[in-house]
């Protein structure tokens, strides 16, 4: 059953939430487990010391959302337009054995995730063009299909992560770590251009 209201300290466990506009609002204290959003605008929103667990957004616009000290773990976001979040402000200390977050399809471009541990995060088909992830640890990570056009790596732990088919994928391999990486030959080879190197057929 789906319901019409999102406020503040509201506990919920598996419902469903369809075409609700939080835009701009502020949202404390709230707990999601096990939800579904479809279709809703929480563009701009608010959501301070929330936590979302086993939850799943479709065809979302979450725009500038801000998660000041909130947590999420085991979430799901199919078909979302996630433009300029800042990852960095959610809650992640608190989450010991936090499950990976998962992207498909999303646009995620101007987002920040600098210095956050989020293995095994999958990235997958998605536009993560001008986004952050220096110092960021995502080893096992799954980016397959993703255009990364201006995204930043420096010092990025992505030991066994999955490139393949991705697109611009801008990382020098001198100050990323990549054992294990996996990348399409076309993007390795861009790799080795990004150091100077010249290839000739």
């Amino acid at each position: 059953m789906a319901s019409e209201h999102i406020v503040d300290n509201m506990d919920v466990f598996a419902e469903s939430f369809e075409g609700i506009s939080l835009h701009g609002i502020k949202i404390s204290k709230a707990e999601f487990e096990d939800c579904t959003f479809i279709s809703c605008d929480f563009s701009e929103t608010f959501f301070f010391a929330c936590k979302f667990v086993e939850c799943r957004f479709v065809n979302c616009n979450l725009s500038m959302m801000k998660l000041t000290n909130t947590k999420m773990s085991d979430v799901d976001f199919l078909s979302c337009k996630m433009i300029g979040i800042d990852w960095t402000m959610g809650d992640w200390k608190s989450l010991l054995n936090a499950d990976p977050l998962r992207f498909r399809e999303c646009i995620l471009n101007d987002s920040n995730f600098f210095g956050l541990t989020l293995e095994g995060m999958v990235m997958k088909e998605c536009r993560a063009k001008e986004v952050d992830f220096r110092n960021a640890t995502l080893k096992n990570a799954n980016f397959v299909g993703t255009d990364f056009k201006g995204a930043l790596f420096a010092n990025t732990q992505l030991e066994g992560a999955n490139f393949t088919d991705a697109q611009n994928t801008s990382i020098d391999i001198r100050s990323n770590h990549l054992k294990g990486a996996i990348f399409s030959r076309y993007e390795a080879l861009f790799l080795l251009e990004t150091m100077g190197i010249v290839l000739v057929d």
